[in-house]
């Protein structure tokens, strides 16, 4: 890939951004389908670390494709007793049957062997919190490291289980369960699972669920297609890839805009693509009405167009 010019958002341009992506928050419906409303179902802690994992782990592609199977693996769970119980004794035949369960590339036994791995954590650790948490240094600038602790000590716990040697000996389900920051992926899955986790909720609505004590500040923006796609129409990166360099340089400006909190732009940013509200070119009936118009490469041209010409876009 081409070197790209890191980029670095003007202070110039930060009242204006933050104006408009706080409009573009305003405007973006907590009623939307999203895999975090299938976690809000239960009340445990326990229970709704368990199911975040699962609900975090399926949610690429589709929505309407993915959310019909994490339902069923809840579902699932529940007639055991709940996600916490269902992990814990889920070696012990405790559990329904996966086998006949698929998501893309992802089968029923990787999904139980993940569901076993995480019963293992958790009943050597107290909770998936206490792994992160003791991992964690404050001078880490970001939670990095302590998803990199994590997803280590679950990559282990799961080739124990499945009695492999290597890491590469697992199936390719379990493997893309599994993403390294170190190995430059964007972890977008983790990434959004630990601003559910992590992040505490602002206003009504608010999708996050804020259980964990960690510091929302540290937390990286989820880089999908659809956020990668409006954070370069506004100036937010330049690259074009949803690793995890691109997801630092993302946050990283928006903690430009947003110190305490540079993530609470995400859900926003991601469903304005997942609506259809973001075609990455001018669409008038699209583009007039959004929020972001004015800071957006495409509907700013426009304006200054428009008022060169002195006619109406």
């Amino acid at each position: 890939m081409a070197h790209l010019p890191r980029a670095v958002l003007r202070r110039s341009r930060v009242p204006a951004l933050k104006a408009r992506l706080d409009a573009l928050v305003q405007s973006t419906s907590t009623e939307v389908r999203d895999p975090i409303h299938l976690v809000r179902r239960y009340s445990s802690p326990a229970d709704i670390e368990v199911a975040a994992v699962f609900a975090a782990t399926l949610a690429f592609g589709r929505v309407g494709a993915f959310l019909p199977v994490v339902t069923r693996i809840l579902d699932q769970a529940d007639a055991c007793g709940g996600p916490a119980t269902w992990v814990a004794r889920i070696n012990d035949g405790a559990s329904p049957a996966l086998a006949d369960l698929q998501y893309r590339w992802i089968r029923g036994s990787d999904l139980a062997l993940l569901a076993h791995a995480i019963g293992r954590l958790r009943a050597q650790h107290g909770s998936l919190a206490e792994i992160f948490v003791s991992a964690h240094d404050s001078d880490h600038r970001t939670l990095g490291p302590s998803l990199e602790h994590f997803i280590c000590v679950l990559r282990k716990a799961a080739m124990e289980i499945g009695e492999v040697e290597t890491y590469d000996q697992l199936s390719r389900g379990i493997r893309h369960c599994l993403p390294q920051p170190s190995q430059g992926s964007g972890c977008k899955r983790w990434n959004m699972f630990l601003r559910w986790m992590v992040r505490r909720p602002t206003h009504p609505g608010d999708p996050d669920l804020g259980l964990w004590d960690l510091p929302p500040e540290k937390l990286l923006i989820p880089v999908d297609t659809h956020v990668l796609r409006v954070a370069r129409l506004i100036g937010l990166t330049h690259r074009t890839d949803g690793s995890w360099r691109t997801a630092v340089e993302i946050t990283g400006n928006l903690s430009r805009i947003d110190s305490s909190d540079p993530v609470r732009y995400d859900f926003a940013l991601a469903h304005l693509g997942i609506s259809g509200g973001c075609k990455a070119k001018w669409v008038p009936e699209i583009c007039q009405p959004c929020p972001l118009r004015t800071v957006c490469r495409f509907g700013h041209s426009r304006g200054r167009v428009s008022r060169a010409s002195g006619g109406a876009d």
